[in-house]
């Protein structure tokens, strides 16, 4: 990192060498921490159960080394076209220093496709209890790249790593920098997709989790890194540091976030309650990573408050010094990190013996539900609640933006969104999601919610136009986040998606399409399909109620009388599913509920809890349907009245026209005389 970091500032500067130094201090604290971590924790045994071969002191040290190299690799290539992306383009062609910034990271692209593969061979050898001469013999190599997950998951990280080095070099527009960013980040996920157990509980919560962890950590470290190393350099070329600073700086706030949160998430998942923290050697990492992240978000407020500041007035000293000491304790957090991952936790990642239904389940069968239970069985789906956090952040951080500038935005619509994601939230994360996964019934309950209460409630807080309003146009020429909303919002795909037609079938068919056929059963005992059906309800409730409600700006909408046939036929054809629910003498997802009655007793019988099910849906879409259309009543008449004030405003008065007629024939007079 050093040398490479050095060589593309220049030669022979001041601020060639301290780029070397910070450089080297934040690698020898990344190594540091690392050894104390694995020394401390115990994961330098690798934790492997007694008996088993031991694949030696090269591998149970070379490979967190190894991977501690990957992941900062990744974040110094992601946070390099980072930096491309957030420097300002002109004329579609990217800044200078953002095509510096591009052929660097095709540098570190090349060291991350090596450390992948160093950590591709580490793993094996870890696998099969074997030092890695003895483990790469045979076909032992081709069967873990092709067969397991965790060779594949390495190997897809070497082809896309390697896949980055020339194009990097390649891009010349904003529009391929950002494609790359896409890229680099779709790189970082494949480790984390293997980081927790498939057979533990929630472990479709723990994965998920790790991966925003990983990718937040990435963009957050990364892109401090390259903004230093630009920093390095600014004073010999024309920088456009302070803007790319203030561009990251939002960026890096939401990262922040999005690491705690994501962190609490694992360590729910990971341990069986805070006592855990001080007992075991993992918790007490946990802390000591804890009170790190403490500092860097120390750190990250005095950017804000003062280095920020002092770029706009040209010193960027202020900003690289306390940035510097920002990287080594960076650096040291993902030392720490990956020894974490080699430490066992509390919680068991593999749960031993456990049954065909708490496997299908991802988690181990509640007891029969009462009233309170809906509220207290946590269901910890970090997909959800990541989502739910975002969305209320960014929405209260775009209301405080528009307040601190002096606008005005209306209450009803705020709380309309916070009641959306609140809403989201009760739904997704308790007993609702626990015991809608076992009873039909409970499930369509959620289904209804996620897609026509959630959706009606966020699409009232209008968030496109929040965003329109709170982020700042761009300077002339230049595209900004502002610019490319209004470009998708303009784009072709938003017309067809947004076309009446096509938004009352996506919402009309989604419920037919997936219990009368056998997504509904896959969904189930699958989790990643479990989550993608409920997107897709909450997202095909909100295409459909923005278009016959919202206040967004939209390419078009239909009229008034077009918008009540839309709800009118939508909630026929929802009639006519909740009867065909009720009716059917076939179950819906029939062996998957009959496998769940094999070991919990108290499961309702599947027919009578369909039909319930039914009556549920029957009951349930009368009530949107009906908040929907007083509100375009009320829509309707409030448009009515500003067109009769803009023909009022147009309209002229006769009086005041022969005014005006008799002052222009004086002003054509006094003219005359003037040129006589």
């Amino acid at each position: 990192m050093t040398s490479t970091l050095a060589r593309s500032s220049g030669s022979a500067a001041p601020a060639d060498l301290s780029t070397s130094r910070w450089a080297l201090a934040a690698a020898g604290a990344a190594v540091l921490t690392l050894a104390l971590a694995l020394a401390l924790g115990g994961g330098a045994a690798g934790y492997v159960l007694p008996g088993l071969p031991d694949p030696g002191v090269a591998t149970r040290w070379g490979l967190p080394l190894s991977k501690l190299v990957l992941d900062g690799a990744g974040a110094v290539t992601v946070g390099l076209l980072l930096l491309a992306v957030l420097l300002p383009a002109r004329r579609q062609e990217l800044h200078p220093d953002a095509l510096r910034a591009m052929r660097l990271a095709s540098i570190w692209a090349g060291v991350w496709a090596l450390a992948a593969l160093s950590t591709h061979l580490l793993t094996l050898s870890d696998l099969v209890g074997l030092p890695l001469d003895q483990a790469l013999a045979g076909n032992a190599l081709v069967t873990f790249t092709v067969s397991v997950e965790q060779g594949q998951a390495y190997a897809v990280v070497v082809l896309l790593a390697a896949a980055l080095v020339p194009a990097s070099r390649l891009t010349l527009r904003p529009g391929g920098a950002l494609a790359l960013l896409i890229l680099g980040i779709s790189t970082l996920v494949p480790p984390a997709l293997i980081g927790h157990s498939s057979s533990g509980d929630y472990h479709h919560s723990a994965a998920f989790s790790l991966i925003v962890h990983v990718v937040a950590i990435s963009l957050w470290v990364g892109g401090l890194v390259a903004l230093t190393w630009y920093a390095s350099g600014a004073r010999r070329r024309s920088s456009q540091l302070p803007r790319a600073a203030r561009a990251f700086s939002p960026l890096a706030l939401g990262a922040v976030v999005a690491v705690g949160a994501s962190g609490v998430m694992n360590a729910v998942v990971r341990m069986y309650g805070p006592s855990d923290l001080v007992t075991t050697a993992y918790g007490r990492l946990v802390l000591v990573k804890v009170v790190l992240l403490a500092v860097l978000v120390w750190a990250g407020a005095r950017h804000r408050r003062g280095t920020l500041v002092a770029l706009d007035a040209g010193r960027p000293r202020a900003f690289t010094r306390l940035a510097v000491g920002e990287i080594v304790v960076m650096a040291a957090t993902m030392g720490l990190a990956v020894a974490l991952s080699r430490t066992e936790p509390p919680y068991p990642e593999a749960i031993e013996n456990a049954s065909r239904v708490r496997e299908v389940l991802g988690f181990p069968p509640p007891t029969a539900p009462t009233p309170s239970a809906y509220l207290t069985e946590i269901y910890p789906d970090s997909l959800f609640a990541l989502i739910a956090l975002a969305m209320t952040l960014l929405y209260l951080g775009g209301v405080l933006r528009l307040r601190r500038r002096g606008d005005r935005w209306p209450i009803g619509r705020t709380i309309a969104w916070l009641l959306g994601t609140a809403t989201l939230m009760l739904v997704t994360l308790s007993g609702v999601m626990t015991y809608g996964m076992l009873m039909l019934s409970v499930h369509m309950v959620q289904h209804m919610v996620l897609a026509m209460l959630v959706p009606l409630l966020l699409v009232l807080g209008a968030p496109i136009t929040l965003a329109l309003r709170a982020i700042p146009p761009a300077r002339r020429g230049e595209l900004g986040p502002r610019e490319r909303i209004l470009s998708v919002l303009h784009s072709r795909f938003v017309r067809v998606l947004t076309h009446p037609i096509v938004a009352f079938a996506i919402f009309v068919t989604a419920a037919p399409m997936v219990y009368f056929s056998g997504l509904f059963a896959y969904a189930m005992e699958n989790h990643t399909g479990h989550m993608l059906m409920g997107l897709h309800f909450l997202l095909g409730g909100y295409l459909f109620y923005e278009v016959v409600i919202g206040t967004d700006p939209l390419p078009s909408r239909p009229v008034y009388p077009i918008r009540i046939v839309m709800v009118l036929a939508a909630a026929g054809f929802h009639a006519f599913f909740a009867v065909g629910l009720m009716e059917s003498a076939r179950l819906v997802a029939g062996d998957y509920y009959a496998l769940l009655g094999t070991e919990i007793a108290w499961l309702p019988d599947t027919l009578a809890d369909q039909r319930a099910a039914g009556s549920i849906t029957w009951g349930f879409g009368e009530i949107p349907a009906l908040i929907v259309l007083i509100t375009l009543v009320v829509q309707w008449s409030r448009s009515d009245e500003r067109e009769s004030r803009r023909r009022d405003r147009k309209a002229v008065d006769p009086e005041l026209e022969d005014y005006n007629a008799y002052l222009s024939a004086l002003a054509e007079r006094d003219s005359r005389s003037g040129a006589r």
